[in-house]
């Protein structure tokens, strides 16, 4: 029943509705044709976008290599030479071959073969310095005394106790004699012969003792004398006279100044560039002087802090102008 209701409520339509019906499929078919041509544009400039340009291809021109690109001991063609070893005579001629070195250089300075400090080997008061900073010295040459009263006493006693083991040693002898006499007639006893000879034998100890210490007694009254150990200069005065020295206590410092060395400290990258024996250009610009050292040690440790490592080298040309302490400049 309610079917047959809505069938019978259902109107048919009118010339208006149609037309308003149409007006919206026009509409409609409006829209999805706008639609299509946008959508053709869009895909038109996408495939122009993707299309490659293809530009005409140039021959690479030639270049001549530059000399920061040329390797180390690459030989590199002159200008007008041909490809493939043949060289243009016109081009070549006149062109001059020319070896480029890399020189490094390193500072350093001049230092004395030999410099160290003068000590006494036993303590005392300075009695007297003989030579002044700046003097040349001879080895051996006497440089400062101690006072050495102690030990003139202490070598007199020594002397006295030499001469008493010496008596003592006299007498146990004699002893040992008369008691050999008397084991040979049977008149003494073996107890009494071992005494005797223990007796002589504790002589001769005594004497080579006190003779031992006389001997060291004598060697400190020597080196209450301060003498120099090589020639040299004083370069240094650090005890004056009347101050108590102890041993080893440095007094005077002297440097030879005909034996030189160079102290270098060289860049590791040299490392395998510097070897003992080698020759190097040695600049002194203070004296603006040219002279020549010998490499004589290589010390192979890198210091981290510098990355450098120690070359020592002895100038073979020294004169009297070069003195320990100079700024010099090598060449590698």
């Amino acid at each position: 029943m309610d079917t047959e209701f809505r069938r019978a409520d259902k109107k048919p339509k009118t010339p208006a509705g149609v037309k308003r019906a149409a007006l919206r499929a026009c509409s409609a078919f409006a829209t999805l044709g706008f639609l299509a041509v946008v959508l053709g544009s869009v895909f038109s400039a996408c495939t122009k976008g993707s299309e490659k340009v293809e530009l005409p291809k140039e021959s690479p021109a030639v270049q001549a290599p530059s000399e920061a690109n040329v390797q180390p001991g690459t030989q590199v063609a002159a200008a007008g030479s041909i490809p493939g070893g043949t060289e243009n005579p016109s081009a070549a001629e006149g062109t001059p071959a020319t070896q480029r070195e890399v020189i490094s250089r390193v500072s350093g300075q001049v230092q004395s073969a030999k410099q160290g400090e003068q000590s006494f080997k036993v303590p005392g008061h300075i009695e007297q310095t003989l030579v002044k900073v700046g003097d040349s010295v001879k080895r051996g040459q006497l440089l400062a005394k101690l006072d050495d009263a102690d030990y003139a006493l202490r070598s007199r006693i020594a002397t006295l106790q030499v001469d008493q083991a010496k008596i003592a040693l006299e007498q146990t002898k004699r002893d040992m004699e008369r008691e050999e006499q008397l084991k040979r007639e049977g008149a003494t006893t073996q107890a009494n012969y071992e005494r005797v000879s223990n007796q002589f034998s504790n002589s001769q100890l005594a004497l080579a003792q006190a003779q031992l210490n006389q001997q060291q007694i004598k060697k400190q009254m020597d080196d209450t004398r301060l003498t120099a150990a090589y020639d040299g200069v004083v370069a240094r005065r650090m005890k004056v006279e009347g101050e108590w020295v102890g041993v080893g206590a440095p007094v005077f410092q002297v440097a030879a100044v005909t034996e030189l060395e160079v102290n270098l400290r060289v860049p590791e990258s040299l490392l395998r560039k510097v070897t003992p024996g080698q020759k190097v250009p040695l600049s002194i610009p203070s004296l603006s002087k040219n002279t020549e050292m010998e490499v004589l040690r290589i010390v192979p440790v890198i210091q981290e802090n510098s990355r450098t490592f120690e070359v020592i080298g002895r100038i073979t040309r020294a004169d009297g102008t070069i003195v320990p302490g100079q700024f010099v400049e090598a060449q590698f």
